[in-house]
């Protein structure tokens, strides 16, 4: 049984009666330029002096660490030593199982981005394991989407974008052959200079305050957080909380190209959300039913913590904020924001727009 330490902590944090005696180690030894081998070297120190028994396993393709996760005896908790890929494959096969079967789940950065780690307070693999070894836990949202005749459930930790979230992260894996790595920047404006970036849709909101309906008749991104931050550590939700019971349903309502590169460059300080074209609708639930895409690209993809999904059926579906449903291994989670307008990209494209009057 896990106890909280205090009122004050229960809030935020708890900290198990008994630290985890036995876990199971998910290593992604590809992921972060093969960043888990060595970030396991770095970590299993901690975890030998904790007492603690781990059983390593190795991810060996996409989806691995989720299979291991849905056929495994579990035992106190399991770890991930890899990115935001290994910690949404984690969380979406623990919130699989049945509730009563359920552990907690940590995630060990050694990925490209790690911005679930971040937002969850264990941004450093030395925070995160010593996390871990004490048996500090934190209670998170997470988000349930259900599709038109499809009677899966998948879950998700961080996004789900519609519109261009989609669409530039299906062409950035078609182009991961070409350049060696997955370029979103490139991939985004190669979408911009065809022209394939406005989008139709219905959007049914479930709001503290009641329903709303709105029809979105040109937009580029419809994007649902839970936590503040997205790829980068853009801070593209920035009132997102991970204990709120609500998503963060951002809007970009239009679709031209100075529009998207102005919003996109101004989300690294935050301040795309004063655009008087973006919106962001705090939000239980919310069911989108797309109504156009693009020549050539499908209505019905949807970017769920960087991993596509066709969700068929037109690609209409529900999403709902499930409050406090995952337990991870966290000392506190992280209420900072990101400020990366400094660097050289979001210069270049603010430079960009105004040069051509945006």
């Amino acid at each position: 049984m896990r106890l909280a330490s205090s009122a004050i902590v229960s809030v935020l944090c708890t900290v198990t009666a008994l630290a985890p005696a036995r876990i199971h180690l998910v290593v992604n030894p590809f992921g972060g330029g093969g960043a888990g081998l060595a970030t396991l070297d770095a970590v299993r120190p901690i975890f030998e002096a904790a007492g603690m028994e781990v059983n390593t396993l190795m991810t060996e393709y996409a989806g691995h660490a989720g299979e291991y996760v849905s056929s495994l005896d579990l035992l106190d908790g399991v770890v991930g030593i890899g990115g935001d890929g290994t910690a949404h494959e984690l969380a979406d096969a623990m919130l699989r199982r049945p509730e009563d079967e359920r552990v907690p789940i940590g995630i060990v950065p050694a990925g490209s981005g790690n911005t679930w780690a971040f937002d969850l307070g264990v941004g450093d693999a030395t925070v995160a394991a010593r996390a871990v070894a004490a048996g500090q836990t934190s209670r998170v949202d997470v988000r349930a989407v259900e599709s038109e005749g499809d009677a899966a459930v998948r879950y998700a930790i961080n996004i789900c974008g519609v519109g261009m979230p989609a669409a530039v992260l299906e062409r950035a894996n078609a182009l991961r052959a070409v350049t060696g790595g997955a370029n979103y920047e490139l991939a985004g404006l190669t979408l911009i200079a065809a022209g394939q970036t406005s989008y139709g849709a219905t959007l049914e909101v479930e709001t503290a305050d009641g329903a709303i309906t709105l029809e979105l008749e040109d937009f580029s991104f419809a994007q649902a957080q839970v936590n503040r931050h997205m790829g980068k550590r853009v801070c593209f939700a920035p009132d997102a909380l991970m204990d709120d019971g609500l998503l963060n349903l951002v809007l970009i309502k239009k679709s031209g190209a100075l529009d998207i590169l102005h919003a996109n460059a101004l989300a690294r300080s935050a301040m795309h959300v004063d655009l008087p074209f973006v919106e962001v609708i705090g939000c239980r639930s919310y069911t989108l039913t797309p109504r156009r895409a693009p020549p050539g690209l499908q209505a019905s993809t949807v970017n769920l913590d960087g991993e596509l999904e066709d969700l068929g059926s037109g690609g209409a579906f529900r999403a709902r904020c499930v409050p406090r449903a995952l337990e991870v291994f966290s000392p506190r989670l992280n209420d900072a924001r990101v400020d990366t307008s400094d660097e050289l990209e979001p210069r270049l494209v603010m430079g960009l727009v105004g040069l051509l009057g945006g």
